[in-house]
């Protein structure tokens, strides 16, 4: 008989919380040795500021973020460029964002 995929169990998961990011819209996933983390990722992507200020752009990403609080989202994720070390900073010191990539990467998407 195929082994099924499971829920891995909070010991599991224990295994992998150091380097996985896990956020409360995740579900950890075992198949034998093997676990995947399965993000139900809301984002905010792409954001098309067409001329706005930084300032204008931070306002509307306030109230994007209210919409999200009210409906029970816990986190959002959102790509910028890699070479915009001006925009990191802002985003890291006055807004609040945690980088996650710690190296230049490209996204890929399936297509179900």
């Amino acid at each position: 008989m195929q082994e099924k995929i499971r829920l891995a169990t909070p010991e599991e998961i224990k295994e992998i919380e150091h380097n996985s990011n896990l956020t409360p819209m995740c579900r950890v996933l075992k198949l034998g040795e093997m676990i995947a983390v399965w993000r139900m990722a809301h984002e905010i992507d792409p954001l098309h500021p067409n001329g706005a200020s930084l300032q204008r752009q931070f306002k509307f990403m306030w109230g994007l973020e209210n919409i999200l609080k009210g409906s029970g989202v816990t986190e959002y994720y959102f790509n910028v460029p890699a070479d915009d070390t001006t925009y990191h900073k802002a985003l890291e010191e006055h807004f609040g964002a945690e980088r996650l990539s710690k190296q230049p990467d490209y996204r890929f998407r399936v297509n179900l």
